[in-house]
């Protein structure tokens, strides 16, 4: 039996002119109206138009998260954080990794916005803001994108974690605990992230008189990191009390080695690192570490988005940082 327009009237409970008007893209009906309607036309197989992708109302908000995705649990966390923050919503997440940097990232954008996606959220911390600028560039017009990357002159809307603030609880929760001779272990000095706990931690260190900073080694993120930090400590003449670790791998590349040489932690020396990622729990001891929220991060990042897909004018280079705590375990 050939399916008509009757059909649908039939099926949904609305009247054929209601019916036609919103089969030929009126947009004067209600959402609920406009999806009863099309999901009636797909599920009987209705061929009287043909139903474009761009007609059809949709029931979620496709984002999609670009990210130069590496193997670890850092990327796995910051995923996981946006998979609970958008459990509860009508949000369909995308996930695309991005390895050529910008231009990957406008081609994904500018020939799949129109079609697939509603907005985006970017996590590029290795691209500059020249990078940034001219993904801006390229955008289309009025599509709304959200950076989780630090940058110190955000081009794009940024929401990231506040690491100058972490850097600065890390210092004051080691003299809380009775340390006065500190280290750290910096994260990649390329890195606008790795500079701001960097910043917060000395800062706080120099304003305080009975806080020494006695011992300060450069890392790049990595396990193997952490472990040429252990043995730079080792050759060091004056050892710190206590070290904040820039990152939880390098912590963990610090921890394994040490307890591997028979240094005990945090007898003979206490850490702290960042990001408080599941490895700090599975470690022996357990990894204290400044906590960041990958679900809080995420909820104001989409909330972002959705104020931005309501009000277009909303300026682009706004920063926002999501506060930091400290999760104290074992190794402090």
């Amino acid at each position: 039996m050939k399916v008509t327009l009757k059909s649908i009237a039939k099926e949904t409970g609305y009247s054929m002119s209601t019916v036609s008007r919103v089969l030929n893209g009126s947009s004067k009906y209600s959402e609920n109206t406009r999806v009863a309607i099309f999901d009636a036309a797909r599920t009987l197989k209705y061929e009287g138009i043909r139903l474009r992708p761009s007609d059809h109302p949709k029931k979620h908000l496709n984002i999609v998260l670009l990210a130069d995705f590496y193997e670890g649990e850092f990327y796995a966390s910051y995923f996981s954080g946006y998979v609970k923050a958008t459990a509860s919503q009508n949000i369909r997440l995308s996930l695309i990794s991005i390895k050529n940097q910008y231009e990957m990232i406008s081609e994904v954008i500018g020939q799949r916005s129109d079609r697939y996606y509603d907005a985006a959220i970017l996590f590029a911390p290795k691209l500059d803001r020249d990078d940034y600028l001219t993904i801006l560039d390229e955008l289309p017009d009025n599509f709304p994108v959200i950076s989780n990357a630090l940058i110190e002159t955000p081009v794009l809307q940024t929401i990231t974690f506040d690491g100058y603030s972490g850097g600065h609880l890390a210092a004051k929760y080691f003299q809380k605990k009775g340390y006065k001779n500190l280290g750290i272990v910096k994260g990649p000095a390329q890195r606008p992230e790795s500079r701001f706990r960097y910043n917060g931690f000395t800062d706080y260190v120099s304003s305080q008189s009975d806080l020494k900073l006695v011992f300060e080694v450069n890392g790049d993120f990595n396990f193997e990191s952490g472990v040429d930090a252990f043995m730079e400590f080792q050759q060091c003449k004056v050892k710190p009390e206590a070290i904040f670790v820039a990152n939880d791998l390098m912590c963990h590349g610090f921890l394994e080695t040490a307890s591997h040489c028979g240094v005990k932690i945090p007898e003979d020396i206490a850490l702290l690192g960042y990001d408080d990622l599941p490895m700090c729990t599975h470690s022996n001891p357990k990894i204290s570490s400044v906590k960041t929220d990958f679900e809080n991060l995420a909820s104001a990042s989409i909330a972002a988005l959705k104020q931005r897909i309501q009000h277009t004018d909303t300026a682009t280079g706004m920063l926002s940082l999501i506060p930091v705590t400290i999760s104290e375990r074992e190794t402090s």
